[in-house]
């Protein structure tokens, strides 16, 4: 069993097949600091993102699991700006140290690393603090990832114009179900292999990496989906000073969403569910087909649901109608909210 801080992260982390060498990275794990080499005429692109135990994943979860969700839910952001990755660092926050619990949760960090060519080259590693009450403090996980893109070629929020289209990759609400059914046992009778593609999305969302590197020099704007479409759109429109219409019909949602959830239901998990990690981005009419050329290349799917319109906010549309919705994404201090 592993018994301090440094023979975890020897054993369980700095293994080769998490902290392997790339040419971005001269010096990774084992000094005071990773030196890191973009390739020239690149900036970098960084982005941290924290994950608590109780808030982002729950306290049984599979640690393989957590593990490539850690990872993939951080790189969602490298994808938005269309960055390639190029490493990242890791802080832990440990309620104990469990050798097989670790094991695992480095495995499935490994895993993703190994698909992104993304090396794990340093960060920290705790004790959590007792809390006020007397119990050990929650799991907590921090992750940095580092980047690169082209100089002046990275996706931004700020640059979508009116008349520009509204597309999203994969489908939406996957996830927010998937977390239902963890949590709540929702949905029972749901066929096995629809059960196990929500969980999956939540568990595992699909990386967007390529799609959003393929999305240079077309896209005019763009962001992940973490907090759900109808706020992280709101992101782009207030960023650009722009309003938006969105078609409710043009919606992607899966099978299995649409055979767990009840029809009233769906708006709320697609809107305002989070954890879609899908990317939403604008881009000029005279683009579209490009756009779309490229990412079926890919395999990506993706989707039409609106257009960029002078103004601010969004104006929902049901067959074209413009249709009274209140609805609003993931957020940490007042719990979200759900269409009415």
């Amino acid at each position: 069993m592993a018994s301090d801080e440094f023979d975890i992260i020897r054993r369980h982390f700095n293994r080769s097949e998490l902290a392997f060498a790339v040419p971005a990275v001269p010096l990774a794990i084992g000094d005071d600091c990773a030196l890191l080499r973009p390739s020239p005429g690149c900036e970098l692109a960084v982005s941290m993102d924290m994950l608590v135990e109780g808030v982002h994943f729950l306290a049984d979860c599979d640690p393989f699991q957590l593990g490539q969700r850690t990872l993939l839910v951080n790189l969602s952001d490298l994808a938005a700006m269309g960055a390639r990755p190029l490493c990242f660092t890791l802080a832990l926050s440990l309620p104990r140290s469990d050798a097989p619990w670790l094991a695992r949760f480095s495995a499935g960090l490994a895993r993703v690393a190994a698909q992104h060519h993304c090396p794990l080259v340093g960060g920290d590693l705790t004790a959590s603090a007792p809390t006020v009450a007397g119990r050990v403090g929650p799991l907590c996980l921090c992750v940095q990832v580092h980047g690169e893109v082209p100089a002046g070629a990275a996706l931004r929020r700020s640059g979508a114009r009116v008349g520009d289209v509204i597309c999203v990759t994969g489908s939406l609400g996957d996830a927010a179900a998937g977390l239902h059914i963890l949590r709540d046992g929702a949905w029972p009778e749901l066929a096995t292999p629809l059960r196990e593609r929500l969980l999956q999305a939540f568990h595992a969302p699909q990386s967007r990496v390529a799609t959003g590197m393929a999305l240079r020099g077309l896209a005019s704007a763009a962001i992940d989906l973490s907090d759900g479409l109808a706020s992280d759109l709101g992101h782009i429109l207030q960023a650009s000073g722009v309003g938006a219409r969105v078609e409710l019909d043009e919606l992607p949602l899966s099978e299995a969403l649409c055979a767990a959830v009840p029809p009233e239901q769906r708006p709320g998990l697609a809107l305002g569910g989070g954890d879609d990690y899908e990317l939403c981005f604008t881009v000029p009419p005279q683009q579209l087909q490009a756009v779309q050329a490229r990412l079926a290349a890919l395999g990506t799917p993706v989707s039409r649901i609106g257009e960029i319109v002078a103004g601010s906010g969004v104006q929902w549309r049901r067959a074209g109608v413009p249709t009274a919705l209140k609805v609003r994404g993931y957020n940490h201090f007042d719990g979200g909210g759900a269409p009415t």
